[in-house]
């Protein structure tokens, strides 16, 4: 199932997201596929799109909306265990310090990983910074550490990040 991130991108478009209320008002019997394909090729790329965050499935040639796919990823996605203390080292989402030890230092870039990047997904820099800017001001001194445990993969010339699988 996809992270729950790429759920979020795939309808951070207006374009996808009133597509994607189409297929949901259309209920049980869907939209016609071809009537997506006969709106054009970007019509078409969007409706893929929804279909790779499993937002949308196409049975019959109709594409009809995939009801538990929130809660799959939601629930796909490892809490936080009661008495964490890397919940301590959060104050409103944002990391407040980096800490020291290494062990709790592991456990901050985990959450982060798992927070803020799917697994498998191609990111350039600049969405890596942006999103790290979210969680902590020193956004390059934070993708360093991911990189270098390891929880982030950097290609050979340095521009794609990829989030590794831990």
């Amino acid at each position: 199932m996809p992270h729950p991130t790429q759920i979020a991108s795939a309808l951070a478009a207006p374009e996808r997201l009133e597509l994607y209320a189409r297929v949901i008002v259309a209920g049980a019997a869907g939209v016609p596929a071809e009537e997506v394909a006969a709106a054009g090729p970007i019509a078409a790329r969007h409706l893929a799109r929804l279909a790779s965050a499993g937002l949308v499935r196409e049975e019959e040639g109709r594409m009809t909306w995939v009801p538990d796919a929130f809660a799959t990823a939601l629930r796909d996605q490892r809490p936080a265990r009661p008495g964490d203390p890397v919940d301590e080292l959060f104050r409103d989402g944002r990391l407040k310090a980096m800490p020291t030890r290494r062990a709790l230092r592991l456990g901050v870039l985990d959450r982060i990983t798992r927070t803020l990047f799917a697994p498998g997904t191609e990111y350039d820099e600049k969405q890596v910074d942006t999103a790290l800017r979210s969680c902590f001001d020193d956004h390059s001194a934070l993708r360093r550490y991911l990189v270098d445990e390891g929880y982030l993969e950097r290609s050979a010339d340095g521009g794609v990040y990829r989030s590794t699988a831990r």
